[in-house]
């Protein structure tokens, strides 16, 4: 500017750059890093030990129906880790599933095989007798329980059930009494002369009605014994042997000591 003093500014100050902060390393301290190293080291011990006894062959014996058996029980051990490993296997687990499964089993046996295998031993129901309700005839095992389609042409008993209540296989459907009275009669009556043209049933299994091959029906209390009851037929037998009679429509033999008869 003329004529004056020159005048200055002042230079604003160039900022000097911030010191970084150096950034601090966190490590794990040497107790901590083993304890992570013994950690991952139990893992891999336990994972490889796992491994060592995982169950991956099932060997079945004495069976028709090995392949099927053998099949439920892989699906089992592969669908549960207490059943697929032989450090936590639980046999009577296994047997309930397969029991439940498979109805046909009567009884199933299971051992252990190192490293990987378990041997089963398996008995299967053994039809009896037949059941006929609602014009379906079914093979019942000697327990009552249902099994199967009661075939064409067998010589098991039939009883016929006049009730015509459902009936589905797997399920029981009387007792394993009565399956045995049936069983130990048909042999009982063939004994004694008398062919078997039927069983029937209506509303109890207590009562059950014999069609002979002579004309008449016998009336059982299936409660009581067999042998119990053929001795009272022998003597009404011989009663009417000595009468020359024949009963005309049946003989009821429900109460022990007697027996009546038209």
């Amino acid at each position: 500017m003329p004529g004056g003093r020159q005048t200055y500014g002042r230079q604003q100050p160039t900022p000097r750059p911030g010191r970084r902060r150096a950034a601090r390393r966190i490590g794990l301290g040497l107790i901590p890093r083993r304890l992570v190293l013994l950690i991952l080291l139990l893992a891999a011990a336990g994972y490889g030990l796992w491994q060592a006894f995982a169950i991956t062959t099932v060997s079945v014996k004495n069976t028709a129906r090995r392949e099927e058996i053998r099949q439920e029980t892989l699906k089992l051990v592969g669908g549960s880790w207490r059943i697929g490993n032989l450090l936590t296997f639980n046999e009577e687990e296994l047997v309930s599933k397969l029991q439940q499964d498979d109805p046909l089993l009567r009884s199933v046996t299971v051992k252990r095989r190192l490293f990987h295998t378990i041997e089963i031993t398996a008995v299967m129901k053994q039809p009896s007798m037949g059941w006929s309700s609602g014009n379906q005839g079914f093979l019942l095992d000697r327990d009552g329980t249902a099994i199967g389609v009661f075939p064409p042409g067998s010589q098991l008993p039939l009883v016929v059930d006049g009730s015509n209540l459902p009936v589905q296989v797997g399920a029981r459907v009387t007792s394993g009494r009565f399956v045995g009275f049936v069983t130990e009669l048909v042999p009982a009556l063939a004994a004694e002369g008398i062919g078997v043209r039927g069983f029937n049933v209506k509303e109890t299994t207590l009562d059950l009605d014999v069609v002979t091959n002579r004309g008449y029906r016998l009336i059982f209390d299936t409660s009581r014994g067999v042998a119990e009851e053929m001795v009272d037929l022998r003597a009404v037998q011989k009663l009417l042997a000595t009468q020359k009679k024949a009963p005309a429509e049946y003989v009821d033999l429900r109460v022990g000591g007697k027996a009546y008869y038209k």
